[in-house]
């Protein structure tokens, strides 16, 4: 009974590793984004907000055409900018605490995380090349609602 209870424990902390370990390419996050051509730049910003509030995002203007986004949940947050014009809305990552991320291929393939405490950018203050795959589902879900927010205008 003991030797079955700790092979459950093993699996369980398996699967528990396994889902929190991916990691996503950030070129297939961060990119650009197109709606009905027919909006003004108004309705693209009040439509871009909206859909961060339904998402769970905090959204701030910074200025015509910029929007910086926050998502906090349990102890990653995530800040990214939103540029949009008349014609697209592009996602653009600023920095996070509590995620996985690569800077560089080889630190993936020699498993360099940079998972810190406090700020986290690359050298540079760059994106990394890699970050957690939840990064991707919690964009996925942003613009998701702003497609959905846009649309109903």
């Amino acid at each position: 009974m003991i030797r079955r209870l700790h092979l459950l424990f093993v699996f369980v902390m398996a699967l528990f590793v396994a889902g929190c370990s991916g990691v996503v390419p950030m070129y297939e996050v961060d990119k650009a984004h197109t709606f009905d051509p027919s909006l003004t730049v108004e309705q693209i910003k009040e439509g871009i907000l909206e859909g961060a509030q339904a998402a769970g995002w905090n959204a701030k203007v910074l200025s015509s055409g910029r929007i910086l986004t926050t998502y906090r949940i349990r102890v990653h947050t995530v800040h990214m900018e939103i540029f949009y014009t008349d014609a697209y809305y592009q996602f653009t990552y600023k920095s996070s605490t509590g995620m996985k991320m690569f800077c560089t291929e080889q630190d993936r393939l020699k498993a360099r995380n940079i998972k810190t405490s406090g700020r986290q950018n690359c050298p540079g203050n760059g994106a990394p090349m890699y970050i957690h795959a939840n990064y991707k589902k919690w964009v996925d879900s942003l613009d998701s609602a702003i497609h959905t927010s846009l649309a109903s205008m």
